[in-house]
């Protein structure tokens, strides 16, 4: 077991108002919490790399100060932590949405079966989406949390755009969001883990998460949990699900055991 070394939060966090939160936080665009935000920037993004975490922090600590310097390979970073949001999102919808309960109900082969049928964008097929998953398993709750709140940011902004002051739609990608909102991320992110550490869809199965490797959110944060959105699963899902055949259904990758570093 091993926790993210982030100190806590000088006063106790409490999200009741998804919206509000956001639109305040990215009208001012302000980093209230930077230490907190450089930490969980590093674990998002090389969660299993020690020596590349420290190196992307000590580049991002500049952004605040007006650098435009970026840590290596973070578009493409920031296109894989989207794939495993995906993956967990589906997973989560069905869990809320009770299908597939006469199947075993939800795991991660439908998740990543859904993700990759309703995925418009290149490189998000099945095998793809697999190696994600073992590159970012053990941060999936803080990257998918993130990229519930950008989602959430964007659908604000395209309803009715935020301040004029504040940071525009276009850079409204998951490590800005990170840096602006580390509280919300860090809520969200608790009730994931809380959800990932809990799932077992049959006794013969693996927990979502591994509660070895997990990079988990330590309980004196001052943090309260909060849930994500719930999203409806239409009939295009439940008809790929039904589709699913036994001699078609992806067989999970080979478990490797993740190095446990600081």
């Amino acid at each position: 077991m091993r926790f993210m070394d982030i100190p806590p939060f000088e006063r106790n966090i409490e999200i009741l108002d998804f919206e509000f939160f956001i639109r305040s936080r990215l009208n001012q665009a302000i980093v209230i919490w930077p230490e907190q935000a450089l930490l969980l920037i590093g674990y998002m993004g090389w969660p299993n790399d020690a020596q590349a975490r420290a190196e992307a922090i000590a580049i991002v600590r500049g952004w605040p100060k007006g650098s435009k310097s970026m840590p290596p390979r973070l578009r493409q970073t920031q296109f894989d932590c989207a794939g495993v949001a995906d993956i967990f999102t589906r997973h989560y919808d069905l869990t809320v949405s009770g299908h597939q309960l006469h199947r075993g109900g939800p795991s991660l082969g439908k998740a990543i079966e859904l993700a990759a049928a309703l995925s418009r964008i290149a490189g998000m097929g099945k095998a793809n989406l697999w190696k994600r998953w073992a590159a970012y398993k053990d941060v999936a709750h803080l990257v998918t949390a993130a990229t519930i709140i950008c989602a959430e940011a964007h659908a604000i902004a395209k309803v009715k755009p935020l301040g004029e002051f504040g940071l525009p739609r276009g850079q409204i990608q998951l490590f800005n969001v990170a840096m602006l909102m580390p509280d919300f991320v860090l809520s969200l992110a608790l009730f994931l883990q809380n959800y990932g550490l809990a799932h077992r869809p049959q006794a013969r199965d693996e927990l979502m998460l591994d509660p070895e490797t997990l990079w988990r959110i330590s309980p004196d944060m001052n943090i309260s949990e909060i849930a994500p959105p719930v999203r409806k699963i239409n009939q295009q899902c439940i008809a790929i699900l039904n589709a699913r055949r036994a001699g078609n259904r992806g067989k999970r990758q080979h478990r490797e055991t993740t190095p446990i570093s600081g």
